[in-house]
């Protein structure tokens, strides 16, 4: 124990006050309105700098002669008619057929592929897309895995050969055209009118 001047004992001190909850709650707001106008500068200037909107308002320049000829050449190779890609595909309304476990109706599609190319081509159920005639895309293959009918088979058709089978769709619809594209769908649909 410390004693003051002439060995007496010191007052005793008060104890410290603490902040005030109105403080408290003040220096908390001026806290996140600090936070949100430093967030909301940060975004306005990413949005200034990301911006792709030319500040040149002049026109662009106009295309020399030269350059009128060169897009004018391309023009024309595009509108050159695209190779044959040598497959062949017919498509015949085949009438409706019923379910091998219930009673649904399905509209059924015979197909033949004939592979004229120089490549090996893949067959495959999964492949087939039919346009109804309202243009309504529809693939219904893991739909109408029972109807009742002679199922294209999953082949590799090598050149010179052909694949015969029917697709299936769920209900009496009408069917305008069927395509055939691969799996990835990389390549150009092989497509067919019904008939």
């Amino acid at each position: 124990m410390s004693y003051g001047p002439y060995g007496q004992t010191p007052p005793p001190q008060p104890p410290k006050k603490g902040m005030s909850t109105g403080s408290k709650i003040g220096l908390g707001c001026g806290g996140c309105l600090g936070v949100s106008l430093l967030l909301f500068l940060f975004v306005g200037c990413v949005a200034v700098i990301g911006s792709d909107t030319p500040t040149d308002s002049s026109p662009p320049p106009a295309a020399s002669s030269q350059e009128e000829v060169d897009e004018a050449a391309a023009a024309d190779a595009e509108e050159e008619p695209a190779e044959e890609s040598g497959v062949t595909m017919t498509a015949t309304h085949a009438g409706t057929v019923g379910d091998t476990i219930d009673s649904t109706t399905y509209t059924a599609i015979d197909i033949v592929v004939v592979n004229d190319s120089d490549a090996d081509l893949d067959v495959n159920p999964i492949n087939f897309n039919a346009i109804l005639a309202d243009g309504t895309v529809v693939s219904d293959w893991a739909d109408t895995i029972f109807a009742d009918i002679d199922p294209i088979d999953t082949v590799t058709l090598r050149p010179g050969q052909r694949a015969e089978g029917q697709i299936a769709l769920v209900g009496e619809v009408d069917v305008a055209t069927v395509e055939m594209g691969d799996i990835l769908g990389l390549g150009d649909p092989v497509v067919a009118e019904v008939q």
